[in-house]
């Protein structure tokens, strides 16, 4: 009798372990899939985040771009209006607007600048830069004040005087009225408009007191620009465009 319950229990045993090792097995092999197909899936969401992350970075650098534009058009206004001393070498002098100064010659910077003579002065930068700056960034000295370089790949793709029948900064670049550094804007199948107007090399913008008005020139001998615009590109192609009023008021889209 006793025999015969140990046979049943044994039995019984073997049946249960091989039952145990056959589930043991399958939990294994679902669990391989399980994780392989995890793997994927992170894998995946990572190539997403990363593209959306390098979007999303270039377009949070180029806005600071337009930003420290258009903070330093605020800050040159400011020393123009406060009537902020500028100093050249051991000597200073109050006598003086402050702008800034955009150049066809260089896509990633600009320079602040103070225009001696004030109302006698011409409003343009006389001081030079370039690209073997020195601690400020100027080679001269005469008018020069400091120089702002771009960094990570973001740059000016073109600078303008505005006319005065533009037809606004919120429309298309081809109906726009402007006097340009390009007249082609960047990216593929960009075209220029039909009936381009003339090129121009330089741009100034400067504030004098005591009034925050800006005053406007380019290459061109032209009077009585409307406004500045100053278009900044990414190096995925988002675009910002900081704006100056010849009434003084400074913007960003």
């Amino acid at each position: 009798m006793n025999f015969e319950r140990k046979d049943k229990e044994t039995r019984r045993f073997r049946h249960t372990s091989v039952f145990l090792l056959h589930t043991s097995s399958r939990s294994g092999g679902f669990a391989l899939i399980e994780l392989l197909v995890a793997v994927t899936l992170f894998g995946l969401i990572t190539v997403f985040v990363l593209l959306a992350y390098n979007r999303v970075g270039s377009q949070l650098f180029l806005s600071t771009l337009a930003y420290e534009i258009a903070l330093s058009f605020r800050e040159a206004q400011s020393s123009g209006v406060s009537v902020h001393e500028f100093r050249v070498g051991a000597g200073g002098t109050f006598d003086v607007g402050y702008g800034l100064h955009f150049d066809v010659g260089s896509k990633n910077t600009f320079a602040m600048f103070a225009d001696q003579g004030g109302v006698g002065g011409d409003g343009m930068l006389n001081g030079t830069y370039g690209t073997t700056y020195n601690t400020t960034g100027c080679l001269s000295i005469t008018e020069c004040n400091s120089v702002v370089k771009f960094e990570r790949g973001n740059t000016i793709y073109k600078f303008c005087g505005v006319l005065a029948d533009d037809g606004g900064r919120d429309v298309a670049d081809t109906e726009k009225h402007e006097e340009c550094s390009s007249v082609t804007p960047p990216g593929i199948g960009s075209t220029p408009p039909a009936d381009p107007p003339e090129t121009i090399s330089y741009l100034d913008v400067t504030f004098l007191r005591p009034n925050p008005d800006a005053t406007i020139k380019t290459s061109h001998a032209r009077q009585g620009y409307r406004a500045a615009r100053v278009y900044v590109v990414s190096p995925t192609g988002e675009r910002k465009v900081v704006e100056v009023v010849n009434t003084g008021q400074i913007s960003i889209k």
